[in-house]
C-alpha cells in the first residue's frame, strides 16, 4: 500500500524551482519578443505535450503497474544497496533491456527506486540506459551505421556503466546530509542511514 508521508506538491524544490525558471523565461520571451512570443511558445508547448503525452502516460502506467508486480521487498532484495554487484547486473541488464525513451525510462527509474533499489543500482539502470539499450543497437545503431561503428561506439562507451555504479554511489555519500534525506524521501525511503 502506498505511503504517504511525502510534503506536499507545491512545496517539493524540484516544483519550486520549475516554477521559478517557468516565470523568469516567460518574463524574459515577454521582454524580448513581447506577447505574440508568449503565444507562440504556448503553442509549441502544446504541441510538445501533444507529442510527448502518450508515451509519457504509458510510462507512469508502466511504472505504477511495476510496483505492483515487484513489491519493495523484492526489489530491495534484488537491486537493494545489499544486493551489490547481483543489483548492479539487473540494474544494467533493466537500462540496457527497457524500451522507450526518457518519458517511460524515468518513471521507471522512479519506481525502481521506490521499491528498494539502491544508489549503484539505479546509477547502472539509467547509464546502460543512456549508453546502451538493445532496441536503439539492433534498429538504429546497426542499419544506419553498420556493425563496427555501432560495435566501436559500444564498446567505447559502455564502460561508463561501470564508472557510473562506482561514482555516483560516492558522490551521493558526500553530499550533505539534508540533501540526501530530501532524495531519500523524495523517493519514499524512510532509512536515513548511508547504507
Amino acid at each position: 500500500m502506498r505511503q504517504n508521508s511525502k510534503k506536499p506538491w507545491w512545496k517539493d524544490p524540484s516544483f519550486l524551482t520549475m516554477g521559478f525558471l517557468l516565470t523568469l523565461v516567460t518574463s524574459l520571451v515577454l521582454l524580448v519578443h513581447g506577447i505574440s512570443g508568449v503565444i507562440e511558445g504556448g503553442i509549441t508547448t502544446f504541441e510538445l505535450f501533444g507529442t510527448a503525452a502518450p508515451a509519457l502516460t504509458l510510462g507512469f502506467i508502466l511504472a505504477g503497474l511495476l510496483t505492483i508486480l515487484f513489491p519493495p521487498a523484492t526489489v530491495g532484495r534484488w537491486m537493494g544497496d545489499e544486493a551489490s554487484v547481483k543489483g548492479f547486473l539487473i540494474g544494467a541488464a533493466a537500462g540496457a533491456l527497457s524500451p522507450g525513451g526518457p518519458y517511460v525510462m524515468y518513471p521507471i527509474a522512479a519506481a525502481l527506486m521506490h521499491g528498494g533499489a539502491g544508489i549503484g543500482s539505479i546509477a547502472a539502470f539509467t547509464a546502460a540506459r543512456n549508453m546502451f539499450t538493445v532496441n536503439r543497437f539492433l534498429v538504429y545503431e546497426v542499419p544506419f551505421l553498420g556493425i563496427p561503428l555501432a560495435l566501436a561506439r559500444t564498446f567505447a562507451t559502455i564502460w561508463l556503466v561501470l564508472v557510473s555504479v562506482v561514482l555516483v554511489p560516492i558522490v551521493f555519500r558526500m553530499m550533505p546530509r539534508s540533501a540526501q534525506e530530501s532524495a531519500r524521501a523524495k523517493i519514499g525511503k524512510s532509512e536515513t542511514s548511508d547504507s
